[in-house]
């Protein structure tokens, strides 16, 4: 199975090659800001972006028969880390933890922004909950990346304005109010809460990120009375990050 980890990171170093070519950054991609983005795609990129896309649904076409294919896979993870579709809001779950329990919630789809409603997707959905489950709905909500990537591609302007005027950031005037402004990440929904007091600074900001919910509240219940051996693979199966916890 170490091949599948290989294979995976040499697709997530193509994906980042893209990254730094358009941001100039590896890791932390400046790119997209208030008003727009900082300039126009360099010459190629589409191109060079096709043959990214198609080395990586190359490579998954392997992953799915070493991986999702191997009886050993199967074993330890069939049946196991199953979730109850009746927990879903009792908990709060959302993302492919969610949509692994047959529940189609997708922000992009129940609460549209940005240019997702120009976009031709379904949300992917599983039915057996279990930690295999929640492994073939990210492999699938992969593929689903590659073909909204492509579309996006073709619906983009060749020219014109990359960036609409905007006030300096310095001396924004925001009204006093609140907003509460979500997303959809690959973990589940990522969200914002904001008040404002009229201010030029907020009053009050609070994140909200899947991760504290599914590896505090609902790794408590599940990992009761499971076999030592299987913590590892119900932790990795909910998909959570530590650094968002503690934020």
């Amino acid at each position: 199975m170490g091949i599948v980890g290989q294979w995976s990171n040499y697709c997530r170093d193509l994906v980042l090659d893209r990254f730094e070519e358009l941001t100039g950054g590896r890791i932390y991609h400046m790119y997209i800001i208030p008003g727009g983005v900082r300039g126009l795609l360099p010459d190629g990129f589409e191109k060079r972006m096709e043959e990214t896309l198609k080395t990586i649904e190359e490579f998954m076409v392997d992953i799915e028969k070493v991986m999702f294919n191997n009886a050993v896979f199967k074993k330890r993870t069939v049946g196991m880390g199953y979730i109850d579709p009746k927990w879903i809001y009792q908990f709060g779950i959302t993302g492919p933890n969610a949509r692994a329990a047959g529940i189609p919630d997708d922000v992009r789809k129940k609460y549209p922004y940005l240019k997702y409603p120009e976009l031709d997707f379904e949300p992917v959905v599983g039915k057996d909950s279990d930690i295999y489950t929640r492994a073939d709905v990210r492999r699938r909500d992969l593929l689903l990346t590659v073909d909204l990537i492509r579309q996006i591609l073709a619906k983009m302007p060749k020219d014109g304005d990359f960036k609409a005027p905007t006030p300096n950031v310095l001396h924004w005037e925001i009204p006093a109010g609140e907003t509460f402004v979500r997303s959809e990440c690959t973990r589940g929904e990522f969200a914002y809460y904001i008040v404002s007091d009229g201010s030029e600074y907020p009053r009050r900001i609070n994140v909200r990120g899947p991760s504290y919910t599914h590896a505090i509240a609902l790794l408590e219940k599940m990992i009761i009375n499971t076999n030592l051996a299987d913590v590892a693979g119900l932790m990795t199966s909910l998909h959570t990050y530590p650094p968002e916890i503690e934020r």
